[in-house]
């Protein structure tokens, strides 16, 4: 079956069908997924062997630990000797799959001088704490797409401005809130704010600052005492600070578990209800009390399926619920002293509120908002 996969060819917008001898295409949606049929028992290769009983999914003592991610993998050893075995052990056992290591990307390093994994800096200090951060070639190239991004939007309303940028940032903060990133979030949020006034000044430039400061800038936020929010006046739609996110460890999954096993459905879907997703808190608040269900269809507002595993597949997510999945109403409610106030917003599907708008009654007030 795979290797009629790989015989199978493609079919690209504008050219058709072109056939393939070998391989999938760059990038291609089933590359994971062949890589991980194909490298199906590497751990038990590197010599990777994990406890059983009370102690089950933990590694025992004195053997590697492999951590793969489709094609990139790590391996931590107890020694260099050690690593330079398991290396010799992996390149015998991808052999006859035709794979080699890229000896250009392979290196043995101490822990203590750290590596880059998937974006991510992973080093072992002085003090003896691991720490993982962000990695500083992926905060780099972040900082280009953002000024690339600015760039390419001179001449546009903010508007545009924030449709295009609130999802990126969004995506990019989601996706390392999980490690010790709050140093990096604080000097993200100076340099967005450099890049929304230059950006700003270049399109009023025959205006004063004090003109392009009231215009742009203001306490957007009403639960954050912060004026210094880029947004639009009009619409009340702003960009979001990464500074403002929380950081939220990441829960290890038990050794083994697959989400694709139907026998675990039970065990990810327990996993999925205890994270939050990364949206603001009153956002957060309201999805627990609603147990995570429109008011107005019963359907759960977010989808039920793995969290997105990159920054751009965080920023896809970003754009799904902010333009079809969810819209805060403020639903009718009548104006009584009785009726709390946190009662009176609920979170409902941008679809249904479109199709059924509630009525307008006397004595109440009708308000909406897009999360």
């Amino acid at each position: 079956m795979i290797a009629g996969w790989l015989k199978a060819g493609i079919f690209e917008a504008g050219k058709g069908f072109a056939p393939t001898g070998e391989g999938t295409p760059q990038g291609g949606v089933i590359s994971p997924l062949l890589l991980n049929i194909a490298l199906h028992g590497l751990e038990e290769a590197a010599g990777v062997r994990y406890r059983t009983g009370a102690r089950a999914g933990e590694v025992r003592d004195g053997c590697p630990a492999l951590t793969r991610y489709a094609d990139d993998l790590v391996v931590c050893c107890h020694s260099r000797q050690q690593a330079e075995r398991v290396q010799a052990r992996l390149a015998t056992w991808l052999e006859p799959r035709g794979l080699a290591f890229n000896e250009a990307k392979t290196r043995v390093v101490p822990l203590s001088e750290g590596f880059d994994f998937l974006g991510f800096n992973l080093r072992r200090y002085p003090s003896g704490k691991l720490l993982i951060k962000p990695g500083a070639t992926a905060v780099k190239r972040f900082r280009k797409r953002l000024a690339l991004e600015f760039r390419a939007l001179r001449g546009a309303n903010v508007t545009a401005v924030l449709a295009k940028v609130v999802p990126i940032v969004r995506g990019w903060v989601a996706y390392y809130r999980t490690v010790v990133s709050s140093r990096v979030f604080s000097a993200l949020t100076g340099y967005l704010w450099r890049l929304t006034y230059k950006w700003a000044c270049w399109s009023h430039q025959n205006k004063p600052k004090r003109w392009i400061i009231d215009r742009y800038y203001r306490k957007f936020n009403k639960f954050r005492n912060d004026r210094w929010v880029f947004g639009d006046r009009d619409t009340g739609a702003y960009l979001p600070k990464p500074a403002w996110t929380g950081i939220v460890r990441h829960t290890l999954v038990k050794g083994g578990a697959s989400p694709d096993d139907p026998d675990l459905a039970g065990y990810w879907a327990q996993r999925r209800r205890k994270v939050n997703p990364p949206l603001d808190d009153y956002t957060v608040r309201l999805l627990s009390r609603q147990d995570g269900r429109c008011s107005l269809c019963g359907e759960n507002l977010l989808t039920s399926d793995q969290p997105p595993q990159t920054p751009v597949g965080w920023e896809r997510w970003f754009l799904w619920v902010t333009r079809k999945a969810i819209t805060a109403g403020y639903l009718v409610h009548r104006d009584t002293p009785s009726a709390a106030r946190g009662h009176q917003t609920h979170l409902v599907h941008a679809t249904c509120h479109r199709g059924k708008p509630p009525p307008r009654l006397a004595g109440t007030t009708m308000l909406q908002q897009n999360a």
